[in-house]
């Protein structure tokens, strides 16, 4: 990895003999507008994050080793700035998994320890769906505070084709809808099979 401090100097040019106002040259484009920020840095930042699951406080801890002082919570900011410049590309990802002929979907738990108006112990919930072909498969993480039927009915509105998940009834109003079948997880199935086979040979 390698940090550089890239300067950049924008003139100022003015007429003495007019009355004009003075002209400064135009700024670099800026993903973070007032952000020190480059595109690379943010790409860094996103990779480190979420492909090498690195925390931030420890992605912190790295860029101090190279004498960059950047606190965490400039970094999240940062994140979260990132993922709002991201949401067309979020949308088109959306509209290609609701064109898949199979999607497979699940919802792991949760925890927030800082969230506004809930108690650290509180229990969330995280909504994963995946289809799209297989060469080009789609993945996409919806946050909820909540695991009732209204979650997978709202990520997967208006879709039409095969739904692939646990016997979770949440599912059920969805799999109840015109042009959507319903597939049992054979993992699922395999386990109630394998909790089974102890009992049988004695």
């Amino acid at each position: 990895m390698q940090i550089r401090v890239i300067k950049h100097i924008r003139k100022v040019y003015a007429c003495r003999g007019c009355e004009t106002a003075p002209v400064t040259a135009d700024k670099s484009a800026q993903l973070i507008e007032k952000s020190m920020a480059s595109p690379s840095v943010l790409a860094m930042l996103l990779t480190t994050k979420y492909v090498d699951g690195l925390p931030l406080h420890r992605f912190e801890k790295v860029l101090g080793r190279h004498g960059v002082d950047i606190p965490r919570r400039t970094l999240a900011r940062w994140v979260i700035q990132c993922g709002e410049h991201l949401q067309p590309l979020l949308n088109l990802m959306r509209d290609r998994l609701l064109e898949s002929r199979v999607i497979h979907c699940d919802e792991t738990r949760v925890q927030v320890m800082k969230e506004p108006d809930r108690e650290p112990t509180s229990q969330s919930w995280m909504w994963v769906q995946t289809g799209g072909p297989p060469n080009q498969p789609v993945i996409l993480f919806d946050y909820s505070t909540s695991r009732a039927q209204e979650v997978p009915s709202r990520l997967l509105e208006g879709y039409r084709g095969y739904l692939m998940t646990d016997d979770y009834a949440a599912y059920n109003a969805l799999g109840a809808q015109a042009g959507v079948e319903r597939l049992g997880c054979w993992a699922h199935a395999r386990r109630k099979f394998v909790e089974v086979l102890p009992l049988t040979e004695n």
